[in-house]
């Protein structure tokens, strides 16, 4: 057993206590703060992380014991153990908790201790890692139609509303947000953006669509009838991937790090992380919602990764490779980058950047 010694991180007066901050794969708001009126003192006690593990990267199912350790004879009076800011569990006149990741999710967890001793306070705080449980398998596809779709089109959003397409297109000076009879390519209206954005992830919710850009830390909010802009917003990540999800957006950034915003607000609520068995999944770009999973796009690969949203776990990749017949492409023929979802009908839409063609295709579970 490799014992992994995870130094106190002590706060002073004008810190939050174990359960505050933010941190990925946590909420970014909580209430457990430690009063400005705190004394600072010497610290006395360290968080223990055992585990059978080289660093403090661990499996969705693996057990740690967390052990709180003192440098002299004080015994703790008690210890309340947090996880990403909530407690777990509390002990008195002992030290040591058996900590169960199996209900866990994915990615950065947030360890904290509280130990309480002769009438003083400490807070402990350390971290763990872990993967996912899941083996993804690789599905097949499927194409079923394929449909006419505009080779200037930088595919970068892909959105299917009451039998029509709606997509943003990307490249600087280039960058659109159009409505497409996806049956036969034709675009039936168009807004070109301002030269100095580059347009990436759209989402829809009702009558307005959601437009996020690449490294203006800027998105908008247009009227889907009439495309005239509603509102503009801030974010404060690079814009790539965009959904809506029961009436939050989901927002990527090229990391493994899915972004929950406040549709309203446009605020950070949470930030969760996305790992299969191996580790982070990075480049997740383009999004949709299909049956209650979240699928993406892994930038600049064939392969759209299939994630439970709740633990970030990826339970499948679709390899699309082969997708776009060989003797189509051309020079600005560029990745795969699209997908589109109709709940109505359950079919399913692929395309890429500068493609010339849209794809209805099924999936092989």
């Amino acid at each position: 057993m490799r014992h992994l010694y995870i130094y106190i991180l002590f706060f002073a007066a004008s810190l939050i206590s174990c359960g505050g901050g933010s941190d990925n794969n946590s909420t970014i708001t909580n209430n457990n703060s430690v009063s400005n009126n705190q004394p600072t003192s010497k610290s006395h006690f360290t968080l223990s992380v055992e585990s059978g593990d080289n660093d403090n990267l661990g499996v969705c199912g693996d057990v740690f014991r967390l052990k709180v350790l003192c440098d002299t004879a004080l015994t703790p009076d008690s210890v309340r153990f947090l996880v990403d800011g909530k407690q777990v569990y509390t002990l008195l006149q002992d030290s040591v908790y058996q900590l169960d990741t199996k209900n866990f999710r994915v990615g950065n967890v947030r360890l904290s201790a509280e130990v309480m001793y002769n009438g003083k306070t400490e807070y402990l705080s350390g971290s763990l890692r872990l993967k996912s449980d899941i083996t993804p398998q690789r599905l097949k596809y499927k194409v079923i139609k394929r449909f006419p779709h505009d080779r200037g089109a930088y595919t970068q959003g892909l959105v299917f509303d009451e039998g029509v397409m709606y997509e943003s297109t990307g490249l600087n000076r280039k960058s659109s947000l159009r409505k497409v009879k996806f049956e036969t390519g034709d675009i039936i209206q168009s807004v070109a953006l301002n030269d100095t954005y580059f347009g990436e992830g759209l989402a829809i919710d009702g009558n307005n669509l959601f437009q996020i850009t690449w490294k203006n830390h800027k998105g908008f909010v247009y009227d889907k009838n009439t495309f005239a802009t509603l509102h503009e917003f801030d974010i404060n990540t690079e814009g790539w991937g965009l959904v809506l999800y029961n009436d939050t957006l989901i927002l990527t950034d090229g990391t493994e790090n899915l972004y929950f915003v406040d549709k309203n607000t446009f605020s950070t609520t949470k930030i969760t992380q996305v790992y299969d068995n191996n580790g982070p999944v990075k480049m997740l770009n383009e999004l949709e919602i299909v049956e209650g999973k979240l699928y993406a796009n892994i930038y600049q690969s064939d392969l759209v990764a299939i994630i439970d949203i709740s633990t970030g776990k990826v339970l499948n990749y679709i390899d699309f490779t082969g997708l776009l017949p060989a003797d189509l492409y051309r020079d600005d023929t560029d990745v795969l980058n699209g997908i589109a979802y109709d709940p109505k009908s359950r079919r399913l839409y692929i395309t890429g950047k500068n493609w010339p063609t849209l794809f209805q295709v099924e999936i092989n579970f």
